[in-house]
């Protein structure tokens, strides 16, 4: 470590790095190596201090924790809204039909209603006509009979 940052410093006071030879001596390839490895050493050093910062604060603040009871407790609970919800869709569904079925029976009773209507008043009609008819046969008996007795008086 000494070595890495006394290089660091070299090059620090030194200023810019003086042009690489034209070839890659071990030394620059030791020296790229020690930069990184410190970038590393850095870079993990300030994930361990990210990650206890967030340890101590899902420890203060005792987020809800899901053991297996708990997931079965609300496994449980929307199983059973699931099945109000199913049980009230189909009583909703049976409720639509029976509605369906009930207007359709009121509307074939109003079809027959009007139909019996019809004919009642059909029948009124016919029965009025044959009150008439029997009136005026009634009326044509009684002449027979006043003239049959004026004829049988003379």
């Amino acid at each position: 470590m000494n070595e890495m940052t006394s290089l660091r410093q070299r090059r620090g006071v030194e200023g810019e790095r003086p042009a690489p030879p034209s070839q890659y001596t071990a030394r620059d390839f030791q020296l790229d190596v020690l930069d990184r490895l410190e970038d590393m050493r850095s870079f993990a050093e300030e994930m361990e201090e990210s990650w206890d910062k967030k340890l101590a604060l899902v420890k203060e603040q005792r987020l809800l924790k899901f053991d297996g009871r708990t997931l079965i407790a609300m496994a449980a609970v929307a199983l059973s809204i699931t099945g109000y919800v199913i049980q009230d869709a189909r009583n909703s569904s049976k409720q639509d039909t029976e509605i369906e079925a009930t207007k359709a029976r009121v509307l074939r009773l109003e079809q027959i209603a009007a139909t019996n209507t019809e004919a009642r008043i059909r029948t009124e009609v016919q029965l009025g006509e044959l009150r008439d008819g029997q009136q005026e046969i009634k009326a044509l008996i009684q002449a027979h009979d006043s003239a049959s007795k004026k004829s049988a008086k003379k």
